[in-house]
């Protein structure tokens, strides 16, 4: 029987230069995906590739997880493999796989406890997957399995509620000010583009902006970042000179001010929000008392995030609970999938005496209308292969075959 296995290499065993080498674009994990097909060394297959994880997600019959990390390790062309080997996790048996996947989608494995961002890229892998025919009976089992499995959560729990991400909690903060379906108007700049930035800027899109524009110290940064989502980049020496372009700044830079208390004033007069994630802090407190402008400090956003994670901690016990109810479920799915193979086996076999009998008599006879003899030859042809096992089994083994016939087909 085929099993459900999986590969990790995520924050919680690599540091970040790890991770950033085994990153994949979405040509990358479309090649990648198939030639694990073509060289039929799984079923099925989703990858999953974010910036604090790599993980295969596979159907292979036997325990796989070696070539196919080799597999992954060779197309990244990394030059020294057992680096990377000893970072990755290994999970070859079906029942620990769906425990280990629902943990990772539910964001209990997550840097930010209950992070929202990871089943949103759960689901585009398994989408990705799907649209390119690498999905199997195992894997969509277990990823709508995990999808329901969210969706319990979201309702019958706390976990959910608020943002305990730092990123995120800044652009809810920012829609204290503007209404959220505003947002698709409003410019915003992005000053950093480190974790904190890069986090802002994945959350951006969800929140409904459409203007994004990053700026950073070192400009290849920014345009890494940019490509990845729709953004436009802004030369940092060039920064404060186009500030009355944007309507919300969120500066997650460090190192001390990187905005001038009079290039703020000198802006024309116009709702404006900043927020600054720096620590110290990059934009002069005195801002908040400019006209128009409304500033935010780490400090607001923080105190947010504190009191969603301790909320979220609470309802740790709730989750596990929804958690092992969904893997027992899966694991009674799994329980049945021999029987249903072997119905479908049995099926297959009888549709198969039926029709060559019944083409055998055309063949010989034309008559192409069932007749009582041709009802007692498929008949006999049907009972040959159990009868002969019957006759050739003895004690205990006999005895276990004819209660078990006498059970499914309830024969007296």
């Amino acid at each position: 029987m085929n099993t459900l296995q999986a590969l990790s290499l995520s924050h919680q065993t690599a540091a970040v230069q790890y991770r950033e080498a085994l990153q994949f674009t979405d040509v990358e994990a479309a090649a990648f995906l198939q030639s694990l097909q073509e060289k039929s060394l799984v079923a099925g297959a989703v990858l999953v590739t974010t910036c604090n994880r790599t993980e295969v997600y596979f159907e292979a019959k036997g325990p796989s997880t070696a070539q196919v990390l080799e597999e992954l390790l060779a197309f990244k062309s990394i030059t020294h493999p057992p680096d990377y080997q000893r970072l990755f996790q290994h999970f070859t048996q079906s029942q620990e796989t769906f425990q280990y996947l629902l943990e990772v989608g539910i964001g209990l494995r997550s840097q930010v406890l209950g992070d929202r961002q990871i089943i949103g890229q759960l689901k585009e892998s398994y989408q990705q997957a799907n649209d390119l025919k690498t999905t199997s009976p195992l894997l969509h089992h277990a990823f709508q399995s995990l999808f329901k499995t969210h969706k319990r959560v979201h309702n019958e729990t706390s976990f959910r509620a608020g943002a305990s991400s730092v990123g995120y909690a800044a652009l809810e903060r920012v829609t204290d000010f503007f209404p959220r379906q505003s947002l698709a108007q409003k410019n915003l700049l992005i000053i950093g583009t480190g974790q904190l930035g890069t986090d802002v800027a994945k959350y951006a899109a969800s929140f409904g902006f459409t203007h994004i524009t990053l700026t950073n110290r070192s400009i290849e940064k920014a345009e890494a970042l940019a490509s990845t989502v729709q953004g436009q980049v802004l030369p940092f020496a060039d920064m404060e000179g186009q500030l009355e372009r944007f309507e919300v700044m969120i500066s997650c830079v460090s190192g001390g001010q990187v905005i001038s208390l009079p290039t703020l004033q000198n802006l024309p007069q116009k709702k404006r929000v900043l927020l600054d994630l720096a620590v110290p802090l990059s934009i002069p407190a005195e801002a908040e008392l400019i006209p128009g402008i409304s500033l935010v400090n780490m400090d607001d956003i923080t105190s947010r995030t504190q009191a969603v994670q301790k909320l979220r901690e609470t309802s740790i016990a709730d989750v596990q609970r929804i958690i092992e109810e969904e893997a027992h479920e899966f694991e009674a799915w799994l329980q049945d999938l021999p029987v249903a193979h072997t119905l479908q086996e049995l099926k297959r076999l009888l549709a198969h005496v039926v029709e060559t009998e019944v083409q055998h008599r055309i063949n010989s006879s034309g008559d192409k209308t069932p007749s009582p003899a041709l009802t007692s030859t498929t008949l006999n042809q049907l009972l040959r292969r159990p009868a002969g096992i019957l006759k050739n089994t003895q004690g205990s083994d006999r005895k276990l075959l004819l209660e078990s016939l006498q059970t499914l087909f309830q024969l007296s």
